[in-house]
C-alpha cells in the first residue's frame, strides 16, 4: 500500500577549488594577466620631470656649488676692463675742448656781459651759465633793469628773449675748461621765444 522509499543518498560536498593568484606588477593581489605591458614600456611621465619638492632641492644644490676657476678669472678680466675704460674717459674728458671749440675769454675776466675774443659775440653770465650772443658784441647791460640794451633803445633778457619787439638773440654753444670759456661757432642755437611785452630802457 505504501511506496517504497528510496534509500537515502549522501550528498557530500567538495570543497571549491581556488584559482591560483599571483602578485600584479602594481603591488595588488588579482589574477595573472598574460596581457600587462613590460616593465621597460612602462610611461612614468615626461622625460626629465622632477616632482617640485625634489626641483627646489636640486637648485639648492646647483646655487651652493662652487664656482670654477673660469668664473674668477672673467670676474677679475671683466673689473679690469671696466677700469681702463674708466681711465680713458677721464682722460679724454679732462683735455681742453679741440676743434671747432675756441676760447673765447677767461673766466676772471668776465663782467654779466663781455664782449668775446673774435669781437662778434657778447658773453653773459647769468642762470647759472655763460650764454655766448651771436653778433652782440655791441650790446651792453644795463645793471637798474637787469636787461641788455642796444643804442636804438633795444630790450633783451639776460636769455637773449626779445622784449617790446625786438627779434630773440641766437646764440653759440659755451663751455668752460680750466678756468677758460669756450665758444663753438660751428653751432647756433635759436634764442626763445621773442615777447610783446613792452619794455623801455633803462641806460640807454
Amino acid at each position: 500500500m505504501y511506496a517504497e522509499a528510496s534509500p537515502r543518498r549522501r550528498v557530500t560536498t567538495k570543497r571549491a577549488r581556488h584559482r591560483p593568484f599571483r602578485v600584479a606588477p602594481s603591488g595588488t593581489v588579482g589574477d595573472v594577466d598574460d596581457d600587462r605591458t613590460p616593465a621597460d614600456e612602462l610611461e612614468f611621465g615626461p622625460s626629465g620631470y622632477l616632482p617640485e619638492r625634489a626641483s627646489k632641492r636640486a637648485r639648492k644644490i646647483v646655487l651652493r656649488a662652487p664656482l670654477g676657476a673660469q668664473w674668477i678669472v672673467a670676474s677679475l678680466v671683466a673689473g679690469v676692463a671696466v677700469v681702463i675704460a674708466g681711465l680713458l674717459f677721464l682722460q679724454q674728458s679732462s683735455g681742453a675742448p679741440s676743434e671747432p671749440w675756441i676760447p673765447a675769454a677767461e673766466v676772471a675776466e668776465l663782467d654779466r656781459a663781455t664782449p668775446g675774443a673774435d669781437g662778434t659775440v657778447l658773453l653773459v653770465v647769468g642762470a647759472s651759465r655763460v650764454r655766448a650772443f651771436v653778433d652782440a658784441a655791441s650790446l651792453a647791460y644795463c645793471e637798474p633793469t637787469n636787461r641788455l640794451e642796444s643804442e636804438g633803445g633795444g630790450v633783451w633778457t639776460l636769455t637773449g628773449r626779445g622784449l617790446g619787439g625786438a627779434d630773440s638773440l641766437d646764440e653759440h654753444p659755451t663751455t668752460i675748461h680750466d678756468d677758460t670759456v669756450y665758444v663753438d661757432p660751428s653751432r647756433v642755437l635759436p634764442g626763445p621765444p621773442a615777447s610783446e611785452e613792452p619794455a623801455e630802457p633803462g641806460c640807454s
